[in-house]
């Protein structure tokens, strides 16, 4: 089994949202917690979203009138993504870095949520971003906090494997270090809590500049 499959058998399981256009979220739960104001993008303003999946916060955001651009390496996410949102939205089937690292385009803003940073050696995927983003263009990455979720945890880095997929954790000090070391400015992060009643983990997000 391939990484790529591993994220196809993923898709299989993994419904699209219903609302149509979705609602952005950093979290699993819609309308919950900040939005798209995180981005700081404008309409008309081009976003990148590294592994989009099934496309819904990007749906969100084209409907806002933002450049929606989203890339994934899952051929089942973007075939579903793509016959819901390809009218709106730029799908790209590629592994991510291998994506920044060939693309032409810069952006005025990079995201990820649960998606490709947290499965990317995040020393080679900084830079890459970083080269995408234009001058104090926003970066947002949103994840489960270390341990949570999983069985143990380890620092950023140190890769889990689970199923051919390597997750990088780290605190948010160490993300922190970590985007300073590769030229973004001001590096802050925060949590978000689930909803009263919900069984779900918290989510760490972390912002930054270009």
């Amino acid at each position: 089994m391939t990484v790529s499959s591993a994220w196809d058998n993923y898709a299989r399981r993994t419904p699209a949202s219903s609302q149509v256009p979705p609602t952005f979220s950093w979290t699993n739960h819609p309308g919950h917690g900040p939005g798209p104001e995180l981005l700081e993008a404008e309409p008309g303003a081009r976003v990148l979203e590294l592994g989009c999946g099934k496309g819904d916060r990007l749906a969100a955001l084209a409907a806002l009138g933002l450049h929606a651009v989203g890339v994934d390496i899952s051929a089942v996410q973007l075939a579903a993504a793509a016959a819901r949102w390809g009218a709106m939205v730029e799908f790209n089937q590629a592994d991510a870095l291998h994506f920044l690292n060939h693309t032409t385009g810069t952006y005025d803003a990079v995201y990820s949520v649960y998606g490709a940073h947290w499965f990317t050696d995040p020393r080679v995927l900084l830079p890459a971003i970083r080269a995408r983003l234009r001058p104090g263009g926003v970066l947002v990455l949103a994840h489960l906090p270390p341990g949570e979720g999983f069985e143990g945890h380890s620092p950023t880095g140190s890769p889990i494997k689970s199923e051919l997929v390597l997750r990088w954790e780290g605190e948010a000090h160490q993300w922190a270090s970590l985007l300073t070391d590769h030229g973004f400015l001001a590096p802050s992060a925060f949590t978000i809590h689930p909803p009263r009643g919900a069984t779900t983990e918290r989510t760490a997000v972390l912002r930054s500049w270009a």
